[in-house]
């Protein structure tokens, strides 16, 4: 791929909403360049995500420059020669050439040492196609065969060699990750010398934080073919490492014959290959795709369903804690990993059900169709039928998790204690008799307090 007119154009094109920050910046007698991958995207005739800029001015000249002309400044990344900026309602990053950048031990943040020169910063960067840098005209300069490498489609670092391939990924282990997150992303092939180097320095990525970890399969997993970066991983030995459990999947076989656990089949086809059949059927978002990637953990342990169900939520647990996800996205996943409920349903237990799922239960039930993937092929209609009941049954509750949540009137409390003389644990006990007599429907919990006292009078609990 080489630049023609056309592209520059588009890319010029591109560039036009930030021509005054091009001006004020050529004003001061400074370079500034729009780099990176949105560069590339330009390239490909795709829409970036984010679009960076760099610069020969310090960070201290980049805040001056913009604060004299009315651009707010936004210190976001100061230290590492990053500067933010926003133009209308986005927010852009500005930094200062580098000449190094690397990472300590098990940190987020890089030791970066600044530069004059646009060139020797694009050497420095991950791969070649991202080591592209555009002018407010629309000129890609390129100094490393990034288009080239686009056209190819094909994955390398600059300089491309062995030892500069190590080089590279000694500075940031992540590095490699990151050029698996592309190679999901782009579907381009890899080439031998940097395979060869990330195999050789495989175990660096320990040293990585599980932060910066959980962005990259973040990206990974949500890319167009996930398994293409899987498998390049595995080749060069880092997914063990950082999966450990996945390698008890690899040889396993065993199919589900229930969406409740059950009984496990022999099968054709290993655990590890139908966790990559659900991966590749999860959609890319509210982290299904994690689901997916966890969900038959606990088969390789066990042949007995309903144990291989909790031993996949342990270990869901445990890799949700260790890839650093909020409280709540970890949550959200383990939950969504329960397997539908045993038998047919019932208005208690389907109540019940819903009120363990929550807000998480529309999503619990978009993933069963992930989990059907993979179903022993003589068991998936009957499932199928059995989980349409289900769906039948929680239809109030997926249209609105928040109708399960039992209501007692709320004047309850203490109407129980006025008159019927019981306090602290045993009014507690009390109330717990008046929310299991709702989910067996003996009373309505939308009757009044008085309703609930007189049962409850009728139906007096022995004393603790």
């Amino acid at each position: 791929m080489c630049m023609n007119p056309e592209m520059s154009e588009r890319v010029a094109r591109e560039l036009r909403p930030f021509a005054s920050l091009f001006e004020v910046f050529g004003r001061a007698g400074f370079q500034l360049y729009a780099v990176g991958g949105c560069v590339r995207d330009w390239a490909l005739g795709r829409t970036p995500k984010d679009v960076d800029f760099t610069t020969d001015a310090l960070p201290e000249d980049t805040k001056r420059i913009l604060s004299e002309h009315g651009f707010p400044v936004i210190p976001v990344g100061e230290v590492f020669g990053t500067i933010a900026t926003t133009l209308g309602k986005k927010t852009y990053e500005i930094t200062t050439f580098r000449v190094k950048e690397s990472y300590m031990r098990g940190s987020r943040h890089p030791v970066v040492c600044y530069g004059h020169d646009l060139s020797l910063d694009l050497e420095r960067r991950d791969l070649t196609i991202n080591a592209m840098a555009a002018t407010a005209g629309g000129e890609i300069i390129d100094p490393f065969g990034g288009l080239e490498d686009l056209r190819a489609r094909v994955l390398r670092v600059p300089r491309s060699s062995f030892e500069r391939s190590v080089e590279i990924f000694s500075d940031d282990p992540l590095r490699v990750l990151r050029l698996a997150r592309f190679r999901a992303r782009l579907g381009f092939d890899v080439c031998p010398d940097a395979t060869r180097a990330a195999r050789s320095i495989a175990g660096s990525v320990l040293t990585v934080s599980h932060e910066r970890w959980f962005s990259e399969f973040d990206g990974l997993l949500s890319a167009a073919s996930p398994q293409e970066g899987i498998a390049w991983l595995w080749e060069v030995g880092v997914w063990p490492l950082l999966w450990p459990e996945t390698l008890c999947l690899r040889g396993a076989h065993g199919v589900a014959t229930s969406l409740s656990g059950g009984e496990v089949r022999e099968s054709v086809r290993d655990l590890w290959a139908q966790t990559m059949d659900r991966v590749l059927c999860a959609v890319p978002q509210d982290d299904e795709k994690w689901c997916a990637m966890m969900s038959l953990l606990g088969y390789a342990a066990t042949l007995e369903g309903e144990w291989a169900e909790r031993v996949t939520a342990l270990w869901a647990q445990n890799l949700v804690s260790r890839f650093k996800f909020s409280v709540a996205r970890g949550e959200s996943i383990v939950r969504r990993l329960m397997p539908l409920p045993a038998g047919e349903p019932t208005a208690r237990a389907v109540r019940e059900f819903a009120m363990t799922m929550g807000k998480e239960l529309p999503r619990w039930d978009r993933f069963q169709e992930v989990r059907l993937e993979t179903i022993c092929a003589s068991c998936r209609d009957s499932e199928r039928q059995r989980l349409e009941r289900w769906r039948d049954a929680l239809k109030p509750y997926l249209a609105d998790p928040a109708r399960a949540e039992i209501r007692l009137p709320a004047d309850l409390s203490k109407r129980i204690m006025d008159e019927l003389h019981v306090h602290g644990k045993t009014l507690g006990l009390y109330l717990a008799h008046c929310r299991e007599a709702v989910l067996d429907q003996k009373i309505d919990e939308r009757e009044p307090s008085e309703v609930f006292v007189a049962w409850l009078a009728s139906h007096r609990l022995e004393p603790q």
